[in-house]
Formats: structure tokens, C-alpha cells, sequence
């Protein structure tokens, strides 16, 4: 059985929701206006290669004339002006590639000739700006322009699901254990045991918690009716979903628990009455090796952890963080993630005992707010509220790539939207 969740809540309780759709309508002398009118980026960003905008307005052509470095793949030409790349064995073939053409015309009767006097290795095409040499599939020109070497694919983030081994020319997938190398020979599915128990997700919202299969199909059956749910988590062995419960009052919120034993219903559910207030936590994460409970809040600015039964519970950070968000954790490595949007934004690391602080993002960020682990690559992915994208490191900080951008709705008809895609978890086994 897997399990995934989402954390559903409505704009109409939630402080984040105003930061989260309705953006400044005015930027500092200090600031870029993207396209969007809505969203403001540092000027610094502008023009430095990396779409900063959810609209890409900040690497738009227009506002860039002069940069030209092609981020197109090995073997490709970058059409001026966009971001279309063509594959260089299709320039001057007499079949327009380039949205303005401009992969074909007379420079490539004019310049065909340099291609016989540049000395390639491997392959000659004719741009506009000369010939240029490039190489056969799984290999990249060297720094003298004309001989080829082998490009590690396994450098480019998404090559393989999981493991990736580069060879001469080309490279091989491979799955950890418990996973299976699907036809694509590049992605991972995991082995369903036992296998009559599909993945799911679990669903809160300020009504009830509901199990609904990744095929979008669910069952009424299977939900429980709770009040307004600000956070939850699952341990996959013991088959249990835990939840915040938030009541009109602090000593009305409470942490809940209950079996969902096969999939087939809520059972067994209990509350573990927690020492600390709950009513300002905004989201949980649970450790399953120990069971201690991780906890979020964004009022009073601290990380606390209390143990299974509740009875103990010691504040893990309160310095400098000025409005944590989101959690993740990684009990195999003694890691716990999370991230903090107040006055200076990040994405943070420390052990599961509070020490060994470290910031790993704290450069083009605004608004953190989901946070979730990929547990067998050992990366970090967080979705930023503002910024519109989903972006990942690894567990040191490095190897940044966007995902996708985007991806948020940005609305003023606030009035029945929700907010979605707060935390997906990796299974835990």
C-alpha cells in the first residue's frame, strides 16, 4: 500500500491565502514588474538567465536584446529570440523549425562553404552567424569547437527516476529495492505489497478526511468527518492517519489519530492530548521510526517535537524564524526540513535534535511554503507561493532546478478559492 496527502485549505481562514493571491500591486524602484503586472522580482534577477517570473517576463527577449547564451540541449540551436530549440542536423534542410524562420534562408547557401573549412569531427551546420560543428547522439563539441566527447546525461536533473549510470555515449536507469524499471527504462514505480492495496491519497479539507485512489476514482465510504484540519500526516506501517483538529479555542484543538486498516475504513480513532497548544500549528510531520510528532507553528515562530504519547514535548527551534511553514522529515538520516517565509526566506536543514542548523535556499525565494523529501535521491523539493514555482536541491543545497512555474492559481475572486498542493509526502516504509 502508498500512501500520499494533500492539505486542502479555504482561503477564508487562512492569513496565507491573502499572501498567497493577492500579490502588491506596486513595485520599489528596486524591483522588476513582471508581465503579469502582479508579480515583483528583484532587478538583480533580470537578465541572468533564469526565468524568475511565473510568466518568464524577466528573460523575455524585449527586456534582454543582448543575452544570448543558448540553454538549449547538446546538438541544438536556440531560434533567435525564443526559447525553440532545433536540432542542428535540421538547419538549412529546407523545412522551416524556427517560428520566424530563421533556420533557413540565404545564409545557408552563403555559408555552406565554411562548413568544409572548420574541420568538425563528427558534423557541420550553417547558422546565421557561421558553420558550427556538433556531435552524434550522447555526445557534446569540446572547448575547441570541432571534436566530440561524451556528454554525461546523468548530469541533467530527470535523466533517471532514480539511479542513473553514465556510459561512452549513452547511460542506464536503474531502480533502488522495492521499485520496478518501468517501459520508459527511465522511471520507477513501486511494488504494491501486498498487491490488492493501490496507492492512495488521503485528503483534508474543513470537512472531512477522504481516501481517494490516484486514478481519481474514490469511494463515499472511505472518509471521516472531522472539523477544520490544518495539518496531517500518516505512519504507513501502523496503517494510521493523524490530523489536527482546530476548535474555536486553544484547548479546543486537538491531535487525532485513527487506523485505516486495508483501505476499507476509519477506525479506532482516538485523541493524544499534547502538552503544548496546538491551536497555531500549521503543519505536522511524524517520525515513524520513534513516532514523535514534529509541529509547525507560525504565530509563536517554533518547531516543537512531542513524543508518541504526548506527554513530553521540548521546543527544537525558535531562533530566527519568523514564519515557518512547512515540514519534512527524514528519520534514516536524522534530518528534519522546513521552511520559513518571514523576514528572510529559506529552506533550512537541522538534525531531529534542533543541532546542525543549515540554511540550503536562501537566494530567489519569497514566499516557502509546502516542503516534501524524495527519500531515495535524497532531494528537496518546496512549492514558493509567490514566485509561482516548485523547485528542488539536494540534501546539501545544491543542484538547483526548477520543476515547474506556473503552477499556482493566481485570482482576485478570492472569495471560494482554495488553496491546494500544501504538502505531498513520499511512502514511508
Amino acid at each position: 500500500m502508498l500512501l500520499f496527502e494533500v492539505l486542502i485549505a479555504e482561503c477564508t481562514h487562512s492569513l496565507f491565502c491573502l499572501f498567497f493571491f493577492v500579490a502588491p500591486k506596486t513595485c520599489s524602484p528596486k524591483q522588476f514588474v513582471c508581465r503579469d503586472q502582479v508579480t515583483c522580482i528583484s532587478k538583480g534577477w533580470r537578465c541572468d538567465g533564469e526565468k524568475d517570473c511565473p510568466d518568464g517576463s524577466d528573460e523575455a527577449p524585449d527586456v534582454c536584446p543582448h543575452n544570448r547564451v543558448s540553454r538549449c540541449p547538446p546538438n541544438e540551436h536556440q531560434c533567435l529570440g525564443s526559447d525553440l530549440c532545433v536540432h542542428m542536423s535540421k538547419l538549412c534542410n529546407g523545412v522551416p523549425d524556427c517560428t520566424d524562420g530563421g533556420d533557413e534562408g540565404a545564409h545557408c547557401r552563403e555559408l555552406a562553404l565554411n562548413c568544409t573549412l572548420t574541420g568538425c569531427q563528427d558534423n557541420c551546420a550553417v547558422t546565421r552567424t557561421g558553420a558550427m560543428c556538433y556531435c552524434k547522439s550522447g555526445y557534446e563539441i569540446s572547448q575547441d569547437g570541432k571534436t566530440c566527447k561524451d556528454f554525461d546525461e546523468c548530469m541533467v536533473y530527470g535523466t533517471c527516476s532514480q539511479t542513473c549510470t553514465n556510459t561512452d555515449g549513452s547511460y542506464t536507469c536503474s531502480c533502488v529495492e522495492g521499485y520496478l524499471v518501468q517501459p520508459d527504462n527511465r522511471s520507477c514505480k513501486a511494488k504494491n505489497v501486498p498487491v490488492d492495496r493501490l496507492p492512495v491519497l488521503l485528503i483534508a479539507n474543513s470537512q472531512n478526511i477522504q481516501i481517494t485512489s490516484l486514478s481519481g476514482s474514490s469511494s463515499p465510504s472511505l472518509y471521516i468527518s472531522t472539523k477544520q484540519t490544518t495539518a496531517m500526516d500518516f505512519l504507513y506501517a501502523q496503517e494510521t492517519v493523524c490530523w489536527i483538529n482546530v476548535g474555536d479555542s486553544p484547548a479546543g484543538t486537538q491531535l487525532k489519530c485513527a487506523k485505516i486498516t486495508g483501505l476499507k475504513s476509519f477506525t479506532d480513532e482516538r485523541t493524544i492530548n499534547i502538552s503544548l497548544s496546538l491551536h497555531h500549528v500549521e503543519q505536522m510531520a511524524i517520525d515513524w521510526l520513534t513516532g514523535n510528532f514534529y509541529f509547525v507553528d507560525d504565530v509563536d515562530d517554533r518547531i516543537f517535537v512531542c513524543d508518541k504519547d504526548g506527554a513530553t514535548c521540548v521546543t527544537l527551534l525558535d531562533q530566527e524564524l519568523y514564519n515557518p511553514k512547512g515540514i519534512a522529515l527524514d528519520p534514516t538520516m536524522g534530518k528534519v526540513f522546513f521552511t520559513d517565509y518571514g523576514q528572510i526566506p529559506k529552506v533550512e536543514r537541522c538534525d531531529m535534535d534542533g543541532q546542525n542548523r543549515t540554511k540550503l535556499v536562501d537566494s530567489k525565494i519569497v514566499f516557502p511554503h509546502g516542503i516534501t523529501l524524495d527519500l531515495v535521491s535524497r532531494l528537496v523539493y518546496w512549492a514558493d507561493a509567490y514566485l509561482d514555482y516548485i523547485e528542488v536541491v539536494d540534501y546539501e543545497g545544491k543542484n538547483r532546478h526548477t520543476i515547474i512555474q506556473g503552477l499556482l492559481v493566481r485570482s482576485k475572486y478570492q472569495d471560494h478559492l482554495k488553496m491546494s498542493l500544501n504538502i505531498l509526502t513520499c511512502p514511508k516504509k
